[in-house]
């Protein structure tokens, strides 16, 4: 206001905040002067002209009200303010011709009706008074003011009984409201408690504005996420079942039955909550946010990924809802989109630990390690106790062949969750790379004993013995592993390996052909079969060792091609379209059926749309497409394609 003294907007603004809180005379002082400095304002004058009415300064209304009216003979709100404006002013005669003027335009309105049966008591009328606090009743049964008239007019009119019953219902309403009250102040409390943490103190608090108001829903949505607080979800389902019987239009009683139903496993029952919340509020983002949840554990990711879109545009600050988009996203190896969407989520919220989780291996499928270990260790700053960050870095820095630092946060994960598999598993999958195999053992023992069902450290604990020379127990182990997962084809060639060390050629036969034949291009079955079949079998024996051979020149022709495919996109890299467009279909060419044709395929499309021939790339992408259809940039790519040439 010190700014702009003489903006009647900035004024009229001023004595709207003040009507607000209820600082009537100040906001007319302010209306006043807003009307002063804009004269043609409708709006403030009838604001003016309320604000007068509750300070009871009927002499001050009347003259700017009569003008109103005077200019405006058929607007309902300026005359239903002069009927007012002349009640309180004891203008009884006048304040009937206006009322029944609003009446006419509006005759569903309560306050018009209610008015202008009081006016008509006070004119002596009281059949016609009756007519209309009857009709106001009609239209707001909760009305005290009018029951309490009404049974003034009916002891007017010799109906007694009929005044005494209203009487009764005046007083009734009159306690209900005080109690209301009572509950009301006991719900503030209750919501000022479990602000500052004092969650039971909260509860008690709701159950007393419950005693006083058992009928009011809000307050049993309240108790309830008091009472999810305290850890009490019989209470919080029961509370919440009271709130939606009182109340079935109460959105978020929806949206938090659906999420117990959720965490219960009723997945039927919490779709059911979730789309009843989004019925009623369709920009309810939290409820969309949960039934994606859902659907995306039902497998469901394209609903599941609409609904996270959805709530990310109903609400842009919300976090969670981007990091579970991310997520989606991921599952679908779109990581580069992912990323992104990921990105988002952490700008909103830097310390969430599920972001950055999510983001730490999504960073780690996009080929950048270093990004994903930083992203991994501020997991571990954020949550120190949490076994799963430091299990989760420690992977990362495994896979970056940093064996120390990974045993450090694999040891610091049994610390903290001793009784899970995956954290023993790991510190003992380490310190056998580390060669501490006496140090391994126990703890791929404990993760064996935690999860007798995991063939992974059973495998691990079966090539020490295998190494240690103990045939026997080796043989023992890996065929645990292979009664949990029978084409475990590395299981099945080390078998064979301790099978052939004690004699048992047949045993090792057997397991070898099975390896070759779930996996053709197993190199060392082949070879090792061929040899140890030379002597029995040497036509079978030469036929896998020519088969090792194709298999070697196969390998040599994916080496070269892939070595082809480097120098390309240095090429590109240097602009040198040309030179990189041959040297890739030079790659294709050695390469043929090799496993790395998909990635040479896409390159060179890449390269041919940099170029700026789309024809040529856009065939390359989608032959690449078929070949690796999960491929993310192929599919990005496709979609550039699609908007630049429809």
């Amino acid at each position: 206001m010190k700014e702009q003294p003489s903006s009647a907007q900035a004024h009229s603004n001023l004595g709207i905040v003040y009507t607000q809180q209820a600082r009537y005379r100040e906001a007319a002082e302010e209306f006043r002067q807003a009307l002063q400095l804009d004269p043609s304002d409708d709006v403030t004058r009838l604001s003016y002209v309320k604000a007068l009415g509750v300070l009871a300064d009927f002499p001050t209304a009347l003259p700017i009200i009569r003008e109103y009216t005077t200019r405006k003979p058929r607007d309902f709100e300026g005359l239903y303010l002069m009927g007012v404006i002349d009640r309180g002013a004891g203008n009884y005669g006048h304040a009937e011709t206006v009322l029944r003027r609003s009446v006419a335009l509006n005759p569903n309105h309560y306050d018009v009706r209610y008015n202008l049966g009081f006016v008509l008591a006070r004119l002596g009328r009281p059949a016609e008074a009756r007519r209309q606090l009857e009709k106001a009743l009609a239209l707001n049964p909760n009305a005290n003011e009018a029951r309490f008239q009404l049974a003034g007019v009916l002891r007017t009119l010799g109906e007694k009984e009929k005044a005494q019953e209203e009487l009764r219902a005046f007083q009734q309403k009159k306690q209900e409201s005080v109690k209301e009250n009572v509950a009301g102040t006991r719900a503030n409390q209750a919501n000022n408690a479990l602000h500052a943490g004092d969650v039971q103190h909260a509860v008690e608090l709701y159950q007393e504005a419950l005693d006083q108001d058992p009928k009011n829903g809000r307050t049993f949505y309240d108790m309830a996420l008091a009472l999810d607080r305290l850890g009490d979800r019989k209470g919080e389902r029961e509370a919440l079942q009271r709130a939606v019987a009182l109340d079935s239009k109460l959105a978020p009683v929806h949206n938090q039955l659906g999420f117990l139903s959720l965490e219960a496993g009723q997945a039927m029952d919490a779709e059911r909550e979730f789309k009843a919340a989004i019925a009623l509020d369709p920009q309810y983002a939290e409820a969309q946010n949960n039934l994606g949840v859902l659907y995306g554990q039902q497998g469901k990711n394209a609903e599941a990924e609409q609904l996270f879109r959805q709530a990310t545009e109903n609400n842009p600050q919300y976090a969670q809802a981007f990091v579970n988009l991310g997520l989606t996203l991921a599952g679908d190896s779109r990581f580069t989109e992912a990323q992104g969407v990921l990105q988002t989520a952490l700008k909103l919220d830097p310390k969430n630990t599920k972001g950055l989780t999510a983001q730490a291996m999504v960073l780690a499928r996009l080929n950048r390690p270093t990004d994903a270990i930083e992203d991994f260790r501020k997991v571990v700053e954020l949550d120190p106790n949490s076994a799963s960050a430091h299990l989760n870095l420690g992977i990362a820095m495994a896979d970056q062949f940093n064996l120390e630092g990974a045993l450090t946060q694999f040891s610091e994960a049994v610390r903290l969750d001793p009784g899970s598999s995956g954290p023993h598993y790991n510190k003992g999958r380490v310190l056998l790379d580390l060669g501490r195999h006496q140090e391994a053992k126990p703890e791929l023992e404990a993760a064996v004993r935690i999860d007798p069902n995991s063939s992974d450290p059973l495998y691990l604990l079966g090539l020490i013995e295998k190494q240690a020379g103990n045939n026997d127990e080796s043989i023992r182990f890996m065929e645990r592993v292979l009664q949990l997962d029978p084409n475990n084809c590395d299981a099945l060639y080390k078998l064979g390996q301790s099978l052939s060390r004690k004699g048992d050629t047949a045993g090792a036969v057997a397991r070898w052909r099975r390896v070759i034949e779930i996996n053709p291009e197993y190199g060392e079955a082949l070879y090792n079969l061929s040899r140890l079949l030379a002597a029995s079998d040497p036509e079978e024996a030469n036929r896998l060792q020519a088969r090792f051979a194709h298999l070697q020149e196969k390998q040599h022709a994916m080496d070269r091609a892939q070595t082809l495919g480097n120098f390309a996109l240095a090429s590109a890299a240097a602009h040198d379209f040309p030179e990189a467009i041959a040297q890739l279909k030079e790659g294709l060419q050695i390469c043929g059926e090799c496993a790395a044709r998909p990635l040479l395929h896409k390159n060179l499309g890449l390269v041919y749309c940099r170029s700026g021939d789309l024809k040529n790339g856009r065939a390359e992408l989608l032959e690449a497409r078929t070949l690796k259809p999960d491929d993310p940039d192929i599919q990005k790519a496709l979609r550039i394609l699609d908007v630049a040439q429809p």
